[in-house]
């Protein structure tokens, strides 16, 4: 049954909807779009395919002038959102149309006829190489404030083939980096790669429970969850509020976006100095009962979809200068040039961001896109337990050649049950299944595999 906040409103969007019925865009009532905590909803959007193409605020009336100055406040907001191109402010007898293209002119007063007429035959957006010397500039500048120490990343950006990497999108509207290739050699990928700096630790730890471990040498495999299912509610809009962004709901994604997004697997991780500590104990391994497994890197089998990385936290203060590098580019590109930079890969890369609080994990975190590179076990589907996400798992060979860690120590937690006879009965079920991959030629390798339990004697 059709929704609507007022009796206007319904008119306003049947009249449109009237006109457009044949054509190729299609309209939305009450559309919801999601900022950090926070939903809003747009009056009427006028989709053209997936993107965008017009915001429409209604109102009861626009005599008032004070009523649409505050109306043209909350449609250019909706566009900067939204991304969309066109606002446009009606009571149904005035029409009042905003085009960004048009950036040094205001909302004008047109016919609705007029109005149709910008919706079907908008004419495509023209960027000249002046406008794309003024994104680079934007960034180049706002490097120099915030990240001026990081050399690596100047180099990247400085260099003479930088200017070519920005295009523009008519049809999203927005700046982006180019880059055919997908996977984390594309450019976007390596500009959050030298942002954030090269990993290039030797080894890992990661802290779990007793039946992960169980059901890791059980099944000779280690599992990896996508990253919607990853996603942390404490964590989860960080990056979106910090930059006062959108988090662009699944709903509204490209079916395209919504496959590249489960095909992008995750697993968390510590540094290995933080291996036997008692905090990391505390918190990630059933308050010490688990485990906690040591791995090697092995960084030749770190590819082109394949990447360990450390996550960059705020400081004391709550400051996060990466994260003020791309809200600068982001604030500053659309107030010069009326359009938005978008960051398209983004949606993984704010995995490897958190909050000061979340300091003390010196966490790190494997990334796999999955474009069937590595051999896998099993592809599935589950239900998150803690959110309830229907979520895509992969399991793959337990230390398999090709997998990028290699499990090399299992150190039984503090207050795991049973400990000494834990600790003689993991012993055995790695030998019996070492006998088991020979006899099955499988792709894994148990040999030299430690099992110790932890020295943390005094805590219970």
């Amino acid at each position: 049954m059709e929704r609507f906040e007022s009796e206007i409103e319904k008119l306003v969007f049947n009249r449109f909807e009237e006109v457009l019925s044949s054509t190729d865009l299609t309209l939305h009532k009450e559309d919801k779009w999601r900022i950090g905590h926070s939903i809003i909803y747009f009056d009427i959007t006028i989709y053209k395919r997936n993107n965008p193409l017009a915001v429409i605020e209604v109102k009861a009336r626009l005599h008032n002038k004070n009523l649409l100055a505050r109306a043209t406040e909350q449609v250019r907001s909706a566009i900067s959102i939204s991304n969309a191109r066109f606002g446009i402010i009606t009571d149904n007898e005035n029409f009042f149309l905003y085009d960004r293209s048009r950036k040094e002119e205001d909302f004008l007063e047109l016919p609705f006829e007029t109005i149709i007429d910008y919706l079907l035959n908008a004419e495509k957006i023209t960027v000249e190489k002046k406008d794309l010397e003024e994104v680079s500039k934007i960034i180049l500048n706002a490097a120099e404030k915030h990240l001026a120490s990081n050399q690596e990343f100047q180099s990247l950006i400085r260099s003479k083939s930088f200017l070519g990497r920005i295009k523009f999108d008519d049809k999203s509207n927005t700046y982006f980096f180019s880059g055919d290739d997908q996977g984390i050699s594309s450019f976007e990928n390596q500009f959050f790669i030298k942002m954030l700096g090269e990993f290039k630790d030797t080894q890992i730890c990661r802290y779990t429970s007793l039946k992960t471990i169980f059901e890791m040498l059980n099944y000779v495999s280690f599992r990896m969850n996508g990253l919607v299912g990853m996603n942390d509610k404490s964590e989860v809009n960080y990056v979106e509020t910090y930059l006062n962004g959108i988090e662009k709901p699944l709903i509204k994604e490209h079916h395209n976006t919504i496959i590249a997004i489960n095909n992008r697997y995750i697993t968390s991780c510590s540094k290995v100095e933080r291996k036997d500590d008692l905090t990391l104990w505390r918190l990630y391994s059933d308050d010490a009962k688990g485990v906690c497994l040591v791995f090697d890197v092995k960084s030749n089998n770190l590819n082109n979809n394949v990447l360990l990385q450390k996550v960059k936290y705020a400081d004391e203060d709550g400051k996060h200068k990466e994260l003020d590098f791309l809200k600068q580019v982001k604030d500053d590109v659309e107030s010069i040039t009326g359009f938005n930079f978008e960051f398209k890969k983004i949606g993984y890369w704010k995995h490897f961001f958190k909050p000061y609080d979340y300091s003390i994990e010196e966490e790190v975190r494997l990334l796999i896109i999955d474009n069937d590179s590595l051999t896998k076990i099993k592809s599935d589907w589950v239900m998150t337990f803690t959110h309830s996400i229907i979520n895509p798992i992969m399991d793959f060979g337990l230390n398999s050649k090709s997998f990028p860690i290699q499990l090399k120590e299992i150190l039984l937690g503090p207050k795991c049950p049973e400990p000494e006879s834990n600790l003689v009965q993991i012993k055995e079920m790695i030998r019996r299944k070492k006998r088991e991959i020979i006899e099955k030629s499988s792709d894994s390798n148990l040999n030299n595999l430690k099992v110790e339990l932890s020295k943390i004697k005094h805590y219970r």
